[in-house]
């Protein structure tokens, strides 16, 4: 039983994992610029940096991706 629970929850997790590193490449080409224009002139190492954040938190930043970048 708890084998079961433990299995749910953990391709639950790498899911939600994928599910945000392929929202990462978009949002990096595209998305981010919506709210800050200064990320285009940005080097590699800052889109590297914010990568655990936005697949951490993608579900955020598609919503206000979507709204146009409105808080």
């Amino acid at each position: 039983m708890i084998e079961t629970i433990v299995s749910i929850l953990l391709i639950t997790a790498g899911v939600y994992l994928l599910i945000g590193i392929m929202f990462y490449f978009p949002f990096i080409r595209k998305g981010v610029h919506t709210f800050d224009d200064g990320v285009k002139a940005a080097p590699l190492f800052m889109k590297i940096l914010i990568f655990p954040g936005t697949v951490a938190l993608w579900p955020v930043l598609l919503k206000k991706w979507r709204k146009g970048g409105e808080a």
